[in-house]
């Protein structure tokens, strides 16, 4: 029977000062979620403590010491990340994919449950070629990244009707589905951020932001590699 344990590391970050003397902070939440495939309901279950806990943190580091009357915070941003293990494509994945995390939280590569935006890419590379000189640094990670055989190579997909489970996928010359599995998240939320206070969203037609993904996931997939 698999247990329900759930690692968070919650910051809270003082941004600067108001002219009204209000403090501007932002919440960072970072996690690793269980990785046994067929266990949605173990991870499901670490998303509810992840939701629980982050909203016990921020009500605690907002409280005033006793008897002390002070302004209340600024939130200039609220970010959750890190590796949830399992990805927005995949069938098997289906019920963590209709969370409610993403009705209090937005993640810019999704359109919905079950199916990315176009330009998303995965996160997660085959075992069997980590230590590929083509993947052997950043910048030569990226070549990969960008080339769309590149990832049929190096990447793991979701399964489809097509394609039987494997230990690896390398050299595969089977239809392959989406761009990979992104099971490494960026999510933020709108709920309690001044409206004045512009949201950088990333969209298609931004490439400056898409860039800046896609850097973020070469970044993390560089980290496997040391």
């Amino acid at each position: 029977m698999a247990v329900t344990l759930c690692c968070v590391l919650s910051l809270q970050v003082h941004v600067g000062t108001s002219h009204q003397e209000q403090r501007v902070v932002g919440y960072l939440t970072c996690t690793h979620l269980h990785a046994i495939e067929g266990d949605s309901s173990v991870r499901c279950k670490q998303l509810d403590l992840l939701l629980q806990w982050e909203a016990e943190f921020r009500q605690s580091s907002s409280q005033s010491p006793e008897g002390e009357k002070v302004l209340e915070d600024l939130v200039a941003f609220d970010v959750i990340l890190g590796d949830l293990n399992f990805d927005n494509c995949s069938s098997e994945d289906k019920l963590e994919q209709q969370h409610t995390l993403f009705t209090q939280y937005k993640d810019p590569c999704r359109l919905g449950p079950g199916e990315d935006k176009p330009w998303a890419l995965g996160t997660l590379l085959d075992p069997s070629g980590l230590y590929d000189d083509d993947v052997s640094s950043p910048e030569s990670l990226q070549k990969v990244m960008e080339n769309e055989e590149g990832r049929k190579e190096y990447l793991v997909f979701p399964p489809s009707k097509n394609q039987c489970p494997a230990s690896s996928q390398k050299g595969r010359k089977i239809p392959l589905k989406g761009n990979g599995r992104r099971i490494d998240y960026i999510l933020y939320s709108d709920e309690g951020i001044q409206q004045d206070w512009k949201l950088v969203r990333l969209e298609r037609n931004n490439s400056i932001d898409e860039k800046m993904m896609r850097s973020l996931l070469l970044i993390r997939n560089f980290t496997v590699l040391l």
